[in-house]
């Protein structure tokens, strides 16, 4: 999961303005059916990039737990 206290990254800030634009363009009547189609890939490209962290972050603790787990084992051979 992230860390709602670390800062969003910048091309995903990006992503949610834009994204934010189009809906507000919704909202006044304004948006043409090529900006909804934008506004739903973004959608799916800022879903998709959450979930691709959220793995990345699995995975990297994954690796540390590993580790740990690893040096426990190696402390444990040589008692």
């Amino acid at each position: 999961m992230t860390d709602p206290y670390e800062p969003p990254r910048p091309r995903d800030e990006a992503l949610q303005e834009e994204l934010d634009s189009l809906h507000e363009q919704e909202r006044e009547g304004h948006a043409t059916p090529k900006e909804q189609r934008r506004a739903e890939q973004l959608e799916r490209r800022l879903h998709v990039d959450a979930h691709d962290e959220e793995v990345r972050e699995r995975r990297e603790q994954d690796r540390e737990t590993d580790l740990e787990n690893e040096e426990a084992r190696r402390r444990q051979r040589h008692h």
